[in-house]
């Protein structure tokens, strides 16, 4: 289990000259706007506030470093499929994204949140395609499950599962169970 015991903010890239120059494994945080990427880098660093959870979407426009512990690092990247994007940002985030992806060797996997009650989207199967194609491993998280019964995240999740070769994790902020199955994802990867 991640032990955070020091966890920031490092940067908010807006370029990719402003990538921090760090060694530490990288773990990528995507997701639909408004779907808690925020709250589960929250979760996972064991702090109430150290990524802002907004109550509109579309509040993410850098890629944010968030460094957990000596050796590894969380990178929140913008939320994808918010409407009121000029075209002109959503081409700037595609650049940003690709320039991550061909620059940062040290990112050693991804997790893909998406909204237990909306179910994979057409922007998500891009992500995870994408993901999948750069043989980037990947764990789909399914957050705000509180919202729904315990019998109706199990259908989702069994029916997510076998749609997709990937492991598949309930998530919810008001239940601390569910990081410790993130965090153990995690440290696969980062080993």
């Amino acid at each position: 289990m991640i032990q955070a015991h020091h966890a920031q903010l490092i940067i908010s890239a807006a370029h990719v000259h402003q990538f921090p120059d760090t060694t530490q494994k990288e773990v990528v945080l995507a997701g639909k706007s408004n779907v808690g990427k925020s709250s589960l880098i929250n979760s996972l660093a064991n702090r109430k506030r150290l990524a802002y959870v907004g109550q509109r979407p579309g509040k993410t426009r850098l890629l944010n470093f968030y460094a957990l512990n000596d050796d590894l690092m969380i990178v929140d990247v913008p939320g994808y499929g918010y409407a009121n994007r000029s075209k002109a940002e959503q081409n700037q985030y595609g650049v940003l994204m690709d320039g991550y992806f061909a620059e940062r060797s040290q990112c050693v996997g991804a997790i893909v949140v998406v909204d237990i009650r909306r179910g994979i989207a057409a922007d998500d199967e891009l992500m995870i395609q994408f993901l999948q194609d750069h043989q980037i491993p990947l764990c789909l998280v399914l957050s705000k499950s509180d919202k729904l019964s315990r019998n109706q995240q199990l259908t989702m999740r069994r029916r997510i599962e076998k749609q997709f070769s990937c492991p598949v994790v309930l998530f919810s902020a008001l239940d601390s169970d569910y990081p410790e199955e993130i965090a153990y994802f995690i440290e696969r990867m980062a080993t």
